[in-house]
């Protein structure tokens, strides 16, 4: 499809916030909260890329910290440095340049599993792409397929009722960035790596139910895909429920969409 052919420079945000390699672990938390973003690029003071520190970094690292015991905090990040972060990480940045299309920037997310890349002119940040700008560009094709095609199934969810702890080790287990929050098996919100940062000094038996986000989206399982990514990005929400007679029936995310760009 041609506007999957299209550089990423014509989807990418083009203002990137960015880190130093000094800046500390517990200070970059803030900033991915503040900014609502998965993650960060770290450079050096010419401004070259060295390497990026994801949320779910932090959230591997802060749940390892915290230990187990009952009235710990959710999570516990340590005094160190993104330098130090790197080090242990061992893995160069995965980027791509303005020219790079729209379609193979997405199966890149897809093959490396990450939601968002950095675009890079030489060594520098000139911008990034990620699963919200990917989910646009779907939209604008204009895809009328139903929802169902691309949607994600099993259902990764949590109850309400259960304690945050439970919550954040099942984002890890799962490998995903957010799941369904049931009441009485009703989707009622999600609770993703950001309620899971923002809830990091709260004791880890606190109840789902007091952290979570209710901001999400139902559709009938008859939806257009397009329709659907419209709404969403109107919205401002990453993930859509495929519902049957209320029941959820699986998920759209951000990286379903991705999976879906990269086709042939």
């Amino acid at each position: 499809m041609k506007t999957f052919s299209s550089p990423v420079s014509t989807v990418m945000t083009q203002k990137v916030a960015t880190i130093g390699p000094n800046t500390m672990l517990p200070h970059i938390a803030r900033e991915l909260d503040e900014r609502q973003i998965s993650a960060m690029p770290v450079v050096d003071d010419q401004g070259a890329l060295i390497g990026v520190i994801s949320r779910t970094d932090l959230l591997r690292l802060g749940r390892i910290q915290a230990g187990s015991h009952r009235k710990a905090s959710v999570l516990t990040l340590p005094e160190r440095s993104a330098t130090e972060l790197l080090r242990e990480k061992g893995r160069a940045p995965i980027v791509v340049t303005p020219t790079t299309s729209l379609r193979d920037a997405s199966r890149l997310m897809r093959d490396e599993r990450i939601h968002r890349l950095f675009v890079v002119d030489g060594k520098n940040v000139v911008g990034v792409i990620s699963t919200l700008d990917v989910m646009r560009a779907v939209r604008d094709a204009k895809i009328d397929l139903p929802i169902t095609e691309i949607m994600s199934t099993p259902l990764f969810s949590i109850n309400a009722h259960q304690p945050l702890s439970a919550a954040v080790a099942r984002l890890e287990q799962a490998h995903v960035t957010g799941l369904v929050v049931l009441d009485d098996d009703f989707p009622v919100g999600v609770f993703t790596q950001l309620e899971a940062m923002q809830s990091r000094d709260l004791p880890r038996d606190t109840r789902v139910d007091e952290q979570f986000d209710p901001s999400m989206l139902c559709l009938p399982v008859t939806t257009k895909i397009f329709r659907a990514a419209e709404q969403a990005a109107r919205m401002q929400v990453r993930r859509i429920i495929p519902c049957r007679d209320r029941e959820a029936v699986g998920i759209v995310t951000g990286f379903d969409f991705v999976k879906l760009a990269a086709r042939d």
